[in-house]
């Protein structure tokens, strides 16, 4: 094997995964010599797989966040014998004692620099970068730790701008908002990221699959057009597991990455660079999305916010559109159970954004709803500015029923949430449509169906909602029916231990 035979997703194997059987669709493993108690035990694992698969062995000392408590000369010397096993690479940290011993030796090296506090200057960087590419190594490995998006995205440039004749580089960061820069790091000219074979070994990584089925990174280049999810927190979105598995069966280069912001003035500076066509916006962030948008749609200013943005090509440049695809999420469900929604007596249940997104949604087609909340200052005010009627929560009871009762709070969230209206205001003729969507069987939706009533899951929002997106990013339609398939698959695929 050559010795960058490594390729695609590492699959990073420890002690407690290491008689897990490896993934199909790792390109290669990546060994933490530095975890096993036993070093006889990793250089019998390295001989094992490394008949099938390139394997990397990488004894990380404790100063860089490994757990490797030998000398330096006895780490370089496990590191020739493991080469003696069949590893194809050793990874071994920029400026140790082992490092140099290896080079000297003339074995293949990617030398490594990782930061888990936070991210490297650009003149620190560069400085590093030639530092580390004058020792001659076979690869260059930089890892720091994102605390802003833009952090991501210099990591991919970094990885883009390395000189034909160069030391191949491999660069992402760490963290919530270095997500994007491990998914999109091959479609710069990275030979290989690392995915998570079982629980990850280091924060934000991903598992070995997702980064292979879902994401396709080694099918990624620089024309790959990229669309995401914003928002605050992002790590659970299903939104990726819907857009990519459609964004493939349309044969786009494309993909769909979750992307985590502190502030969504992140993403200023960022659009050009990550290729970013189109993004899908969830909390906390409508308002900001709407602000920045520079057409805005009818729904999107009838609503006050906006979930979708669309990069469009102009005269100028590009120019970023602004739509609110929640009216949609609201209106299909009811519209495919009840054909016209005119005139339709409507309950909402809360006095946040969602509420007032579905009051408007409801408004626009000639429904009648009335806004139920707990604090009638705030209540009362989205009541009075939409020109509904409103109430307290606790007047619904069984002699104030309604025909259909949307949950627009946020109880449900949470596993042991109460609903935020007693069973009573349900019976057979009820149409109960709630608007959290994980997890999917809230007690909300519990108790309606106890009392006989149709009910409308999150998941239904979620769907029509993203069907509306696709459109608008790619110009071409999804089947509703794969859509929630490819839904129901993710949330199949899930641990049960996930928060």
């Amino acid at each position: 094997m050559s010795e960058l035979s490594l390729s695609g997703v590492l699959a990073v194997v420890t002690p407690e995964n290491c008689r897990m059987p490896i993934p199909a669709a790792a390109g290669g493993v990546e060994v933490r010599a530095d975890l096993f108690d036993s070093r006889e035990e990793s250089l019998e694992l390295i001989a094992s797989i490394s008949k099938t698969r390139p394997v990397l062995v990488t004894p990380r000392h404790s100063s860089q966040g490994g757990g490797w408590r030998g000398t330096e000369l006895e780490r370089a010397a496990y590191c020739l014998e493991a080469f003696d096993r069949g590893a194809s690479l050793a990874d071994v940290e920029h400026g140790s004692e082992a490092a140099g011993q290896l080079l000297g030796s003339g074995k293949p090296v990617l030398l490594s620099w990782h930061d888990f506090d936070g991210m490297i200057a650009p003149d620190a960087l560069a400085r590093l970068t030639l530092d580390m590419e004058a020792c001659g190594p076979a690869a260059i490995k930089v890892v720091p730790t994102a605390g802003r998006l833009g952090d991501a995205v210099r990591m991919l440039e970094w990885v883009a701008q390395r000189p034909a004749a160069g030391a191949s580089r491999i660069g992402f960061a760490m963290g919530a908002a270095g997500g994007p820069s491990r998914i999109l790091s091959l479609s710069r000219g990275a030979p290989w990221t690392y995915g998570a074979h079982g629980l990850g070994v280091a924060p934000g990584q991903l598992p070995v699959q997702q980064l292979a089925d879902l994401y396709r990174v080694d099918q990624l280049d620089r024309e790959t057009r990229v669309y995401g999810v914003a928002g605050n927190p992002v790590k659970h979105s299903l939104s990726p597991q819907m857009h990519n598995p459609a964004l493939r069966a349309a044969g786009l280069n494309a993909v769909y990455v979750p992307i985590y912001l502190s502030e969504f003035s992140e993403l200023e500076d960022c659009w050009e660079s990550l290729g970013l066509d189109g993004l899908s916006v969830t909390i906390p962030f409508k308002l900001d999305a709407l602000a920045l948008a520079n057409v805005v749609d009818e729904r999107a200013s009838n609503s006050g916010a906006a979930n979708t943005l669309v990069r469009v090509a102009s005269e100028n440049g590009w120019t970023l559109h602004g739509y609110n695809t929640d009216f949609n999420g609201v209106l299909d469900p009811l519209e495919r159970r009840l054909g016209s929604l005119a005139d339709l007596d409507a309950a909402i249940l809360g006095n946040g954004g969602a509420a007032r997104g579905a009051a408007r949604a409801l408004l626009d087609v000639g429904a009648r709803p009335t806004i139920y909340y707990r604090s009638k200052e705030r209540g009362g005010a989205v009541a009075e500015e939409l020109g509904v009627s409103s109430g307290l929560l606790g007047e619904l009871g069984a002699g104030n029923l309604h025909r259909v009762i949307i949950n627009a709070t946020p109880l449900g969230l949470k596993a042991d949430d109460p609903s935020p209206v007693p069973g009573e205001v349900f019976d057979s003729d009820t149409i109960a449509f709630d608007m959290v969507y994980d997890p999917p069987e809230t007690r909300f939706i519990q108790d309606a169906r106890s009392k006989g009533a149709e009910v409308i899951r999150g998941d239904e929002m979620l769907v029509a909602q993203g069907l509306v997106q696709f459109e608008l990013f790619t110009g071409q339609k999804a089947s509703r029916q794969a859509f929630d398939s490819s839904l129901q698959a993710a949330r199949s695929a899930r641990s049960p231990e996930r928060p």
